[in-house]
């Protein structure tokens, strides 16, 4: 989906701070609109919560699933297939939100949580993975594309400033689900099992889509009140401008696809890794327990440092320095992983995963013109999809053939990754310092100095342009 007015799509996990519409506040619609943020924060949370319950569940349901020789790989399919639909989704999500509007796309993404997550619940209890990696494949339908759905909302009532403001509390809230989830689930299912603990999950998603049905409602009534006009996308996403990307962007790609295949395919086996390692002298039970309050320090970090993060990158810019400073401390950290203290471990992925995100996309924007964004993100999000996609295919693979308790090939491929990842930074950081060093300015530097850039590029490309027409 994009921007209203500008075209841009909506990157995940740290979506619209990067492509906020120059557009003059509207007249305050009153006290509807943080009505409406509260809705739309708890139509995320149930389904975040939901998305991360089988890395919550990982050790609880190998116990389930005994007779599983391959248990590891249909597990990471379930994160797999999640991801494989959404390769394409972010391209077409502007084509959906034009043909059925935003309001019907949420309500119709937001039903495919709930059946997609009961499928799942019900797998659990049938010991079906077919049913399982069914029911993930409808909630990743739903699950990805919700987030730039619900943004097309929100930008209708928080112009200028707010709207990072309202974006980044919408996304905040919702990570609290992955941190509850993390909480919870060990506790719920050591209770009820596997299966009571993903039809918890079930029931926050139901709750989560009647709030997203009362969003809809509340946007529709309360901005005719307001006056304000309907979200409209104005630009397509063009296959040709790929072709046209700079090369900046194609090393931002390459981190952002080595950076997140890096860290969410851990989170989905950290539970396991921590179970069979840190805590293997302890009880199962408490061993669990204790896995999942460490995992939670991920999501906590980035829901709790996620809008101050992003306040403090318009303020002093330095996006090459923290994208550098990301990868180092990634590879550092799972190269040295099985010397630290669990809870530092998952506090330094957790820095990683909040700065990397906050300098990332804005950095995206910087470095392509306007005219492009909605590719670049469009470009961007299927990558990131795309490595999600197998690298969790790939885990799998490896934890099989290493047998069970054997983490050592991959981690050995969590620390490639963020030496891949140190790679690209370094890249983005030299070309940086040929490009007027825009990455490095604060927020409103850089867009004056992103603007002339791209403003000279364009004299030059046709300069050559008219120079090859004279030959011909």
């Amino acid at each position: 989906a994009r921007c209203p007015k500008r075209g841009a799509l909506l990157p995940p996990f740290y979506p619209g701070l990067a492509c906020v519409p120059s557009m003059d506040p509207s007249p305050s619609p009153g006290a509807a609109r943080w009505v409406i943020l509260l809705l739309t924060c708890g139509g995320l949370f149930g389904q975040f919560y939901a998305f991360d319950n089988p890395s919550a569940l990982n050790e609880q349901m190998q116990q389930d699933f005994s007779w599983d020789s391959q248990f590891q790989y249909h597990f990471n399919l379930l994160y797999s297939v999640y991801s494989f639909p959404n390769v394409l989704l972010p391209l077409a999500m502007g084509l959906a939100v034009d043909w059925c509007g935003y309001r019907s796309l949420i309500c119709a993404l937001g039903f495919c949580v709930v059946l997609g997550h009961a499928m799942v619940s019900l797998g659990a209890a049938a010991s079906s993975w077919p049913l399982m990696i069914a029911g993930r494949i409808v909630f990743g339908l739903g699950g990805e594309s919700m987030q730039v759905a619900q943004s097309c909302l929100l930008l209708r009532w928080f112009k200028g400033k707010e709207v990072a403001f309202a974006l980044g509390v919408n996304l905040s809230v919702a990570r609290a689900g992955s941190v509850l989830n993390d909480v919870v689930s060990p506790w719920a299912a050591s209770r009820w099992g596997v299966p009571g603990a993903l039809w918890l999950g079930t029931g926050l998603c139901v709750l989560s889509f009647a709030s997203n049905v009362a969003s809809t409602l509340l946007d529709k009534t309360e901005g005719m009140k307001a006056g304000l006009s309907e979200a409209a996308n104005e630009e397509e996403v063009s296959i040709r401008d790929v072709l046209k990307l700079r090369r900046q962007f194609w090393y931002l790609a390459g981190l952002c696809v080595a950076i997140y295949c890096a860290i969410l395919p851990f989170n989905n086996i950290a539970s396991a890794y921590f179970v069979e390692t840190a805590f293997a002298g302890l009880p199962l039970a408490e061993a669990q327990q204790r896995a999942g309050n460490v995992m939670s320090i991920l999501f906590l970090v980035s829901a709790v440092g996620t809008p101050p993060f992003g306040v403090a990158v318009d303020l002093v810019g330095m996006r090459s320095q923290f994208l550098l400073g990301c990868g180092v401390l990634l590879t550092f950290t799972y190269t040295a992983m099985p010397l630290l203290p669990p809870a530092v471990s998952m506090l330094c992925l957790g820095a990683v995963y909040t700065v990397f995100a906050g300098a990332l996309w804005p950095a995206i924007a910087l470095v392509v013109a306007e005219k492009q964004l909605g590719t670049a993100y469009g470009v961007a999000t299927a990558l990131q999809n795309t490595g999600l996609a197998f690298t969790p295919l790939v885990v799998g693979h490896l934890q099989t053939s290493a047998g069970a308790g054997s983490f050592g090939p991959v981690m050995h491929l969590f620390s490639l990754l963020g030496a891949i990842g140190t790679a690209f930074a370094v890249l983005i950081y030299h070309t940086n310092k040929a490009t007027l060093g825009v990455l490095d300015l604060p927020s409103e530097q850089a867009a004056l100095g992103a603007a002339k850039l791209h403003e000279e590029e364009a004299l030059v490309l046709a300069a050559q342009t008219k120079e090859i027409a004279s030959y011909l």
